[in-house]
């Protein structure tokens, strides 16, 4: 589904019709704003979050399709976010890419001013609608018995991106994102299913930080 291009329907539409279509796309448009601006306040309360979900990619053209298990933890600007054989770990200020499987962990610098424009961390991943992004309600569906509300989000600058369409499925009675897809334009699609979602845990600063004697037979590859 596609926002409406209004230049492009008033050359094809009667006016009458014009009108009714631009009254229908802010009523949708609206709808998703308000949706989208109470759950940002909902999850900009919360003095942390730990969610464990289930990420799937599938490509059927290219017979993909995987299923992983990960979790995330967040307090402020801090994460760790494991998933897939890697954990990335941040204290907002260093950036910790452990490879398990090579043995090896990269350290990099959070990028600042113009690097961090198009930097997408897990934390912003739950606020990602605030920048860069058109919306649109979509409909509502029910998954596991579940109510939800469909809000699509489309990059301002798609040529810049390799995805156009990011799906929110946003349950109104908590407030929380339960299932987030990622449309790639190689046709490749991402799913995150949110398992278990837990705002305000006390978490031990030290979860936020890698530990060399934690992993003394790894590589310490430092690109900063």
């Amino acid at each position: 589904m596609k926002l409406i291009n209004m230049r492009k329907i008033k050359t094809l539409l009667m006016g009458a019709i014009l009108v009714a279509s631009t009254l229908s796309a802010k009523a949708q448009d609206a709808k998703a704003k308000t949706i989208l601006d109470k759950l940002s306040k909902k999850t900009e309360s919360y003095t942390s979050m730990h969610a464990d979900f289930e990420y799937k990619m599938l490509n059927k053209e290219e017979g993909i399709n995987e299923t992983q298990k990960g979790s995330l933890l967040t307090q402020g600007k801090k994460y760790k976010f494991d998933i897939a054989g890697q954990v990335i770990i941040s204290d907002g200020k260093t950036v910790w890419t452990v490879l398990e499987d090579a043995e090896e962990v990269q350290i990099n610098e959070v990028p600042q001013g113009e690097d961090n424009e198009d930097y997408i961390n897990p934390v912003s991943i739950l606020t990602m609608w605030e920048k860069g992004f058109k919306y649109k309600y979509d409909s509502k569906v029910t998954l596991d018995g579940v109510e939800l509300d469909v809000v699509n989000l489309y990059p301002e600058k798609p040529d810049e991106k390799s995805f156009h369409t990011v799906k929110l499925y946003i349950n109104q009675t908590k407030m929380v994102v339960s299932k987030i897809e990622i449309k790639g334009k190689d046709g490749t699609d991402f799913t995150y299913n949110i398992k278990t979602f837990t705002p305000n845990e006390s978490i031990a600063p030290s979860k936020f930080t890698f530990k060399q004697a934690d992993h003394p037979d790894f590589e310490v590859i430092d690109l900063r």
